[in-house]
């Protein structure tokens, strides 16, 4: 039990292996960038390989808003959570700079081999006209913080 007499409301810190388990598991989330002091936040597909977040844009548009408001390492947050109960959940941010990948490199397939293994899909994804509609990204995290909140069991 926690000393912390306020875990059963806030929940206590995760360990690096479940949070690990947890982004390797679920596979979205929610990306917050900023630009000139105004939020931006998406929900994404993501992977996770242990060292890097890496996620996809499908871009349709130029002047899609994701686009213009990430910027070559500039600072993101990438919220991941899971809700099973009122009191069983887990949250992680993951905080750090966003890069591009580019394609035809030796990270755009580490990019495609982690996405492939542990990113979760739209259907948006699976139609996209061309790879070329694909940005690549990957945040590279220098914060990794995690709270949970494991329902208690009586026996």
């Amino acid at each position: 039990m926690s000393g912390n007499i306020y875990a059963q409301f806030t929940g206590t810190p995760m360990q690096r292996d479940e949070i690990d388990e947890l982004l390797i598991s679920q596979g979205y989330g929610v990306l917050s960038l900023c630009r000139d002091g105004e939020p931006y936040s998406i929900p994404v597909s993501f992977g996770y390989d242990g060292e890097a977040v890496y996620f996809p844009f499908l871009v349709r548009s130029p002047d899609d808003t994701k686009t213009e408001f990430i910027a070559e390492g500039a600072t993101a947050r990438l919220l991941v959570m899971d809700i099973r109960g009122r009191f069983d959940w887990q949250s992680i941010s993951v905080t750090g700079p966003v890069r591009a990948i580019e394609p035809e490199t030796d990270a755009y397939e580490q990019f495609l081999d982690t996405v492939a293994d542990n990113g979760w899909f739209m259907r948006s994804f699976e139609r996209a006209d061309s790879i070329s509609s694909v940005q690549a990204w990957k945040i590279e995290p220098k914060e990794l913080r995690g709270i949970q909140r494991k329902e208690e069991t009586l026996e």
